[in-house]
């Protein structure tokens, strides 16, 4: 294994840090400081040519300019509507940044902060001290992030977290695909370990309600081509996908999801314990400027791993409860084959 640590670049007077780790197939990951994000997963595809399969974009002005492109996202992941919820009888208002609603973590979410960064045996991590002050959320938290790279090609983000209140953590990495050479994933197929989504409100919060995949655009469970599931969406509901997928009880070592291409040979299996999975093809990335080039509508796939969104105001969606003094973690794996 290698493990380097270089300047990215600079943002408002601020170093941002870059950590890279490359095993020794040649597989790399690499990490920014900025907003934790994701940088670089380069593999090969069946010839042996090596890429990067995110949607990158390469400086930090640009991150910045256009939120959530493969950063970390917390302390909550998704929507919690009207920015309110309780704990213990307790009702708390977290700061709204999208009309009513809390997005990501609000204004001043996990993906807007310049983490303290450094390579500690073969592994990148990233730390934080974010107080209530700071994100609106109740309670003083410190979170690390880790990521690891191993000899079978499996890249792990791990997110810990304690708090000096009861709170909520429910962290993502908010990462976006693009496995082939072509400016969309239209040759991609998707399966998803997932019988059914969440029924959203106008506002794409949560109503409360699972619906059957059965028979329906929404149907990834046998492995579906992309491009025809877009088309069957716009039919059938008017718009591309933005859902929340209900995953299926499953062992540890089955993935939630796995992502193909036919034409490179790459495929990413995405592993998590937790019972969700966002799915996201934006068909407006125009004017956004990304390391492989212009953005176009359905450049990239985002695949989110988290608990339900909006958890704490829906009975049943699971428990993102930090509570005060203990420490969590949790865990998301992307299997790279090719």
């Amino acid at each position: 294994m290698q493990a380097k640590k270089e300047l990215f670049d600079t943002y408002n007077n601020q170093d941002i840090q870059k950590f890279t780790l490359t095993n020794d197939n040649g597989v790399s990951i690499a990490v920014i400081s900025l907003g934790a994000t994701w940088q670089a997963f380069n593999f090969p595809d069946k010839t042996g040519k090596s890429a990067n399969v995110l949607l990158s974009q390469a400086s930090s002005k640009e991150i910045m300019a256009n939120q959530y492109f493969c950063q970390a996202i917390g302390r909550t992941a998704g929507r919690i509507t009207n920015g309110t919820f309780s704990i213990k009888g307790h009702e708390y208002h977290v700061a709204q940044n999208e009309g009513t609603t809390t997005l990501h973590g609000g204004p001043h979410g996990f993906n807007t902060q310049v983490w303290n960064g450094a390579i500690e045996d073969n592994q990148i991590v990233l730390e934080k001290h974010i107080t209530s002050s700071d994100d609106s959320f109740p309670g003083n938290i410190d979170v690390k992030i880790t990521w690891t790279l191993d000899d079978d090609n499996t890249a792990t983000v791990t997110y810990s977290a304690k708090s000096d209140a009861d709170t909520l953590f429910n962290p993502t990495q908010h990462a976006y695909f693009n496995l082939g050479d072509t400016d969309n994933v239209y040759d991609h197929s998707l399966t998803i370990n997932a019988d059914k989504y969440l029924a959203l409100n106008k506002d794409k919060t949560p109503s409360g309600k699972m619906v059957s995949v059965a028979g329906s655009a929404y149907d990834f469970r046998a492995g579906q081509n992309i491009k025809h599931g877009i088309d069957d969406m716009k039919a059938s509901v008017g718009h591309t996908y933005d859902e929340v997928y209900v995953i299926n009880d499953h062992s540890a070592d089955a993935p939630i999801a796995t992502l193909a291409d036919p034409t490179s040979g790459r495929k990413v299996s995405i592993f998590s314990k937790r019972n969700a999975l966002v799915v996201f093809t934006p068909d407006d990335l125009n004017g956004i400027n990304f390391e492989r080039g212009a953005g176009v509508a359905h450049m990239g796939i985002a695949l989110e791993a988290q608990t339900l969104p909006d958890t704490p105001n829906h009975e049943g969606f699971g428990n993102i409860l930090l509570p005060a003094g203990e420490e969590k973690h949790y865990s998301i794996s992307y299997k790279a084959e090719f």
